[in-house]
């Protein structure tokens, strides 16, 4: 579990870390075709995912899934969550940074979301990100250094 939340919180610092002269999370426009096509094909692979969640083999840790939350400006907030248990058409799983726009959820919060609701998911097997799509995506929003970090991390696809 330890190993889990050090990958999360290192994508989190990566990915969401304040740095001088850009906004404290990497945003893409709704329309971004290459972010619309990650999510789809994150969507797509869920079943893999799930069947992985179930069955782990050795060397897999730090599941978790990306869930899609409707901020008070109705636009979409995109949370990584930990400790994920499937149970038929819904998820339950620990919210794993602290949402920006989204008042009543909060760092460390227990949620359960239908399974609809997520956008991706990735475990890390001895040591590399599977799945991740979302996160393939932002890589060209990036600075070279971030990407280049996050790209070390991330298993062939």
């Amino acid at each position: 579990m330890r190993s889990a939340l050090g990958i999360l919180a290192l994508i989190a610092v990566l990915v969401l870390a304040p740095l001088p002269g850009r906004a404290q999370i990497t945003s893409v426009p709704t329309a971004d075709q290459a972010m619309t096509a990650a999510i789809a094909k994150a969507r797509a692979s869920l079943p893999r995912f799930f069947a992985r969640l179930a069955e782990p083999q050795p060397g897999d840790e730090g599941f978790a899934v990306k869930i899609r939350y409707t901020t008070r400006r109705g636009d979409g907030e995109h949370i990584w969550a930990t400790e994920v248990v499937r149970s038929g058409d819904t998820v339950t799983a620990t919210i794993s940074n602290q949402p920006r726009d989204i008042p009543d959820l909060r760092h460390g919060q227990r949620v359960t979301v239908p399974i609809a609701q997520l956008t991706d998911w990735m475990y890390r097997r001895n040591g590399k990100i599977h799945g991740g799509s979302t996160i393939r995506a932002l890589l060209p929003h990036m600075s070279r250094d971030e990407a280049e970090r996050l790209r070390a991390m991330l298993a062939p696809e």
